[in-house]
């Protein structure tokens, strides 16, 4: 069977998966934040007239608001010229990649656990039982961008 989760089960067959984290996430207001990729997957894309039939990585991305919780966004990364740019992007964000240095597609396939930065937008959408709103990417930012981590001084605030 070509996809895992297409395997179905009989009734005499083990429950071995523990379960995954709860789908409820937060809403996240507009701005920077750290995220994690929690898996990415191969899919296709059946084409547009603004994109061309391609290969297509869905990148799962957990987001950190700290306080205000945890976001979710699904990241669509389209194989095609016009949005090389984009997979670059992510790629430099997670530190896999380097300016001016070329990578393989490939890398994309590596990238469950990866960490970065990125900046969230709220996406507002027409849903089946009306409007929708879920946050989106609007920019990665290079791994050598972060902000650097404040040093910890015994006593000080």
């Amino acid at each position: 069977m070509a996809n895992e989760e297409e395997k179905v089960f009989d009734w005499d067959d083990l429950i071995t998966d523990d379960g995954k984290e709860t789908t409820e996430t937060a809403l996240l207001p507009p701005g920077k934040y750290p995220f994690e990729v929690i898996k990415m997957e191969k899919s296709f894309y059946e084409g547009s007239e603004k994109v061309p039939a391609c290969n297509m990585a869905k990148m799962f991305l957990r987001i950190d608001g700290g306080e205000l919780g945890k976001g979710f966004c699904v990241e669509q990364i389209y194989l095609c010229k016009k949005f090389e740019w984009k997979a670059a992007a992510f790629l430099r964000s997670i530190g896999m990649k380097k300016h001016g240095e070329p990578i393989a597609w490939r890398k994309l396939e590596h990238c469950d656990g990866e960490t970065g930065r990125c900046e969230i937008i709220v996406d507002e959408f027409d849903g089946k039982n009306g409007k929708k709103q879920n946050n989106k990417v609007s920019r990665f930012f290079d791994k050598d961008d972060e902000p650097p981590k404040k040093a910890f001084t015994k006593g000080a605030f």
